[in-house]
């Protein structure tokens, strides 16, 4: 079985592989290959963020789609959608080939708020999309500032939890977030059980990117189902970076499988660093929303730096 089971994320990858050569081929050309480099660029990094951490690869492209390369915050949701469908997808075939555990359960139960939100996000249109990414943007730092803390001084009951409708509202969040940015559901459910609950992050991302790869399928099939149509320059910059994230993503899992979980936790706060100064320097801040944002940033680099010494402190000893 286990043998059966390896060589099926091989087999989709090959055949993947296979489609994407047979198109370009067909309907494309070397000059719109080189034309789209700047999106395949951008999907080289976010693929990897995509497979090994809570982060969707749209959190590495909604910023640099709409303020770098000049893209609407419509586009550019709807590129992270089509985009996620392929390599977080890929990376969930990667993760089950190799027997990684994935709370199915977890899943089934959340996705079923989940498209609750797609669907609010879909009747509710946001004309500002920018707005909600500074503010997921600064949810981020938060959740940084938390792991580098001490998660287990806010992990809450599960009996508390569910009394509260914790979970129904996190990923129900999830899905309305992911709905206007294209990304974000797998990070609210990151949150959930690693912040709340006191599960290893390790353990959980296998879950997220599952998570976040079904809400991917899910929103682009309602894009379609509403009868919209991709601009031609989501579905050139999706074709071309396909192939990117199709292999970027599961390396990112794989690479997740080999580090221990302190490391995750600490490139996982990397990212979210990296993600939310591409917020601070490429959207059109306030002056209070700059500052809002610096101060969580400057909380997360205080505590790491107090981390660091009483660790040296106590090494020493």
């Amino acid at each position: 079985m286990q043998y059966h089971r390896h060589h099926t994320f091989w087999l989709a990858l090959v055949l993947t592989a296979g489609i994407w050569l047979i198109s370009f081929l067909l309907w494309w050309d070397m000059t719109a290959l080189l034309s789209s480099w700047k999106t395949s660029l951008t999907m080289l990094f976010g693929s990897f963020v995509a497979g090994s951490t809570p982060l969707g690869g749209g959190a590495v492209a909604f910023p640099v789609f709409t303020k770098v390369l000049q893209v609407s915050p419509y586009d550019a949701r709807t590129f992270s959608l089509f985009i996620q469908s392929i390599g977080m997808s890929f990376a969930t075939l990667y993760f089950i080939s190799r027997r990684i555990f994935i709370d199915w359960t977890t899943i089934a139960r959340g996705l079923v708020y989940a498209t609750l939100g797609q669907l609010c996000a879909v009747t509710l249109v946001l004309t500002d999309g920018l707005l909600l990414k500074y503010i997921f943007s600064c949810f981020l730092v938060l959740v940084a500032l938390l792991l580098v803390y001490d998660k287990q001084s806010i992990v809450l009951s599960p009996v508390t939890l569910k009394r509260l409708g914790a979970f129904a509202l996190i990923t129900f969040f999830g899905g309305l977030i992911t709905g206007y940015l294209g990304c974000g559901a797998d990070t609210l459910l990151f949150f959930y059980y690693v912040l709340l609950l006191g599960s290893q992050a390790k353990h959980m991302i296998p879950t997220t990117v599952t998570f976040m790869a079904l809400n991917a399928l899910l929103g682009s099939l309602m894009f379609f189902m509403l009868g919209n149509q991709p601009s031609e320059f989501v579905l050139q910059s999706w074709f071309f970076a396909a192939p990117i994230v199709a292999i970027g993503a599961p390396l990112g899992g794989y690479i997740l499988t080999k580090l221990n979980a302190s490391l995750i936790v600490r490139f996982i706060v990397l990212v979210i660093l990296l993600e939310s100064c591409s917020s601070l320097f490429l959207l059109p801040l306030k002056p209070v929303e700059v500052a809002v944002l610096c101060c969580l940033q400057l909380s997360v680099f205080l505590l790491l730096l107090v981390k660091a010494k009483a660790r040296a402190i106590s090494d020493q000893s």
